[in-house]
């Protein structure tokens, strides 16, 4: 099963002569079949018969859903040139993929590299997994356009909603722009292991707009007492309008009750009109057509208390949500796609996006959905877990990062001392019964309706029914948790969550995961359902945001590993099925045509996968972000080779140095439409009144409990800011 390179030498990005020797390997997926005789041979573009780089004998999963088959792939340039079986293509260089799996590049629909991308080419972790193309700016969420004097708002904006670390954007972020037109310029300088593209974010229009006063109105009754006015809107949907003729790939937003800023309110546009909505959206359609982009709860009437929240209108707020979409849908003519998040408790929406479809011919409407579920990891230099509750387990974290933090690269040491320390029976009994006791404490707190320091941690990562030793499916037996085991053993649940996380002996710790959303009835049948719904894609994979909480950028990993291959406890899905979610159906959302199947024409962004030998590992934290940052982190093997537009950026897991990927902008944009009013509309300081700071961080910690990632996020920073941790650098390492 080694991997060798032919006669001219070491494996370099410039082709060499390469070769996959798989002796005697049978295909990987025994009912692989020949193509239909009507598929036939696809005839090379270059009508030649040779191409730069054919690919041999592997199992052609090709992205449209069509039955796999044994053939070859031919690539000249950039591009696909031929597929079919025994292609009579010569190949300037010919790669044996016998028993691989070869499919298109995976398109990932949700991730937050907005910033990342301007310091790490790689957009780790991503990339190594297979992944070609990432589509950034979600959640209304960006980092352009921004005025200079504007830049730490938005910093702040980002660490509060996606845990992406405020001091490792101040210090990597290379700030080139200040128009999201400069932005996407600055993009196109950079030479990239994947393409990109972007969407423009709401909180950002909103900052460039309104500056300081970019979220009064989304303050508890703002929408009502400071609404945005119509020359702003107008403004506002100037900016959208020409980033998108410019090459924005759409416009985003998010509307749900968890997103708030570092002061507790609720984020830019979270309670804006229905005027907005329209004129954002629209905005959209004029620069020539995209996507739109949303996280939306359909709940967030205004911002109020639980115990004045009102059913009613709730729903009649539901009913102005899917009435301004309905708008949209009725004028777009095929102009803007829609796409959205829905999990298991959202299934009555997807019947109403199945419904929208229907009534509006040409229209491209998709939920998202989690592969798996999002799960809070945790580990005994995790930001947060239930150890915290120990005093002796605060002071013990505390000594080990003060022992080290000033040595170069000594993270490692760090984690290896806290270990050993914590495998010391003594420290295990003294840690337990003190976690023990103030759980005890807290709980009586909770049920009382007393203050208590720890709620907000309590409340989020309790009940240890729901939390379990780590598992690479995500989809664990009950009779797995922490409550199940300690009842089966009859020992306290705090015991066995101790030894989960610190193994008796050995050198390697242990990691818990607590699912967050996906698990509510204990298995992933209604995920499954979801993921085989025509109007779903997979996405959310919130990939380089929340990874102090979770890592999710192998989400495309997981659709091979655990819903083709591996699932015991449910059915599976085909493998034609979830290769086709996850390339051409995300890149038809976002109007990336060129992408996402195996044929002729298309880009050659590829990858040879090892079915039997894929593998995701277990997650661990690493300190790599700028200013030595931590983060959640999470290998897979099993990619013997990823291209992209038609170069080796991934040799079994390691880059091989090329850099092919580019900024993608817009195919749909309308450049002749670009009027440049970014300039003219941009705030600037004194130039309008700005209402005063309204300070709602306690209301915002205190809704926050139960809640999830971005919830977990403000959770862990509280924590952290009152030193609960014991760690004093917390704050500028996690």
């Amino acid at each position: 099963k080694g991997l060798t390179t032919g006669s001219h030498g070491p494996f370099f990005p410039v082709w060499g002569l390469i070769a996959l020797h798989l002796v005697h390997r049978p295909p990987i997926l025994p009912g692989a079949v020949a193509p239909p005789a009507e598929r036939g041979m696809a005839v090379s573009l270059r009508g030649a018969g040779k191409a730069d780089l054919v690919i041999r004998g592997g199992t052609i999963v090709d992205g449209t859903g069509a039955p796999s088959f044994v053939g070859d792939v031919a690539v000249t340039g950039r591009e696909i040139t031929a597929v079919g079986p025994s292609l009579e293509v010569q190949g300037l260089q010919e790669i044996d993929a016998r028993g691989l799996v070869v499919a298109p590049g995976w398109v990932d629909a949700h991730t937050h590299f907005d910033g990342q991308v301007t310091w790490d080419a790689y957009l780790t972790p991503s990339t190594a997994g297979g992944v070609t193309t990432c589509v950034m700016g979600n959640c209304g969420i960006g980092f352009a356009p921004c005025q200079s004097e504007r830049r730490n708002e938005l910093i702040n904006l980002v660490e509060a909603i996606e845990d992406v670390p405020g001091t490792a954007v101040h210090d990597g972020l290379r700030w080139e722009w200040e128009t999201f037109e400069e932005y996407m310029d600055a993009l196109s300088r950079r030479k990239l292991a994947c393409d990109v593209a972007v969407m423009i974010g709401h909180s950002a229009v909103r900052n460039w707009v309104l500056g300081a006063n970019m979220n009064t109105s989304d303050r508890p009754g703002g929408a009502k007492t400071k609404p945005v006015q119509p020359d702003k809107i107008k403004a506002m949907a100037a900016v959208v309008r020409d980033a998108v003729a410019a090459g924005a790939i759409g416009f985003s937003t998010s509307r749900a009750i968890y997103h708030r800023d570092m002061q507790g309110v609720l984020m830019p546009g979270s309670l804006a009109s229905g005027e907005e909505m329209l004129a954002l959206l629209r905005a959209i359609g004029e620069g020539g057509g995209g996507v739109f982009g949303a996280n939306l709860d359909f709940n967030t009437y205004d911002d109020v208390p639980g115990h004045e929240f009102s059913q009613q209108k709730a729903r009649d707020h539901l009913e102005a949500e899917w009435s301004w979409l309905e708008t949209i849908a009725s004028e777009s003519a095929g102009k803007i796609n829609m796409t959205f998040e829905a999990i298991e408790h959202n299934m009555d929406r997807i019947q109403r996006v199945e419904d929208m479809a229907a009534r509006h011919n040409g229209l491209l409407i998709r939920t998202q959905c989690h592969v798996r579920p999002q799960g809070f990891l945790q580990s005994i230099h995790s930001r947060i877990n239930m150890l915290i509750l120990s005093d002796t387990y605060r002071r013990i974290v505390r000594k080990a990062h003060s022992a080290f933090r000033k040595q170069p690269g000594s993270f490692g040491k760090e984690v290896a001392a806290l270990l050993a320390r914590m495998q010391d029976p003594a420290v295990r009994g003294q840690v337990v019964d003190e976690a023990d006791r103030r759980l005890k404490q807290t709980a009586d707190a909770m049920k009382n309706h007393r203050h208590d320091d720890f709620s907000g941690l309590v409340s989020t990562l309790c009940p240890f029914s729901l939390i379990f030793p780590w598992t690479p499916g995500c989809e664990p037996d009950p009779s797995c948790s922490v409550r199940a085991v300690a009842q089966r053993e009859g020992r306290r649940v705090m015991e066995v969550y101790y030894d989960v996380l610190v193994p008796p002996s050995g050198s390697e710790f242990g990691v818990a995961w607590r699912p967050l959303a996906g698990y509510m009835n204990k298995d992933l049948e209604n995920t499954r359902r979801i993921l085989e719904n025509p109007h779903c894609i997979p996405g959310v994979s919130d990939a380089g945001a929340h990874s102090g909480i979770f890592n999710d950028a192998n989400g495309p990993t997981h659709l091979l590993t655990h819903w083709v291959r591996d699932r015991t406890r449910g059915p599976r899905l085909p493998i034609e099925l979830a290769v086709k979610k996850q390339t051409s159906e995300v890149a038809r959302v976002f109007g990336l045509g060129d992408r996402g199947e195996l044929a002729p024409g298309k880009r050659a962004d590829i990858n040879l996968i090892d079915l039997d030998a894929l593998q995701m590992h277990k997650p661990f934290i690493s300190n790599d972000l700028p200013t030595g940052a931590t983060r959640w982190m999470q290998n897979v093997s099993g990619y013997r080779l990823t291209l992209v537009a038609g170069q080796v950026t991934f040799k079994d897991g390691q880059p091989t140095g090329a850099l092919p990927g580019r900024f993608v902008r817009n195919p749909k944009a309308d450049a002749a439409v670009w009027q440049g009013a970014s300039k003219h509309v941009a705030w600037r300081p004194g130039r309008s009144e700005e209402d005063g700071a309204l300070d709602l961080s306690k209301y915002a910690l205190e809704a926050a409990q139960g809640g999830g990632a971005s919830a977990i996020g403000r959770i862990a920073r509280a924590l952290e800011k009152d030193g609960a941790t014991g760690t004093a650098a917390a704050r500028s390492r996690l």
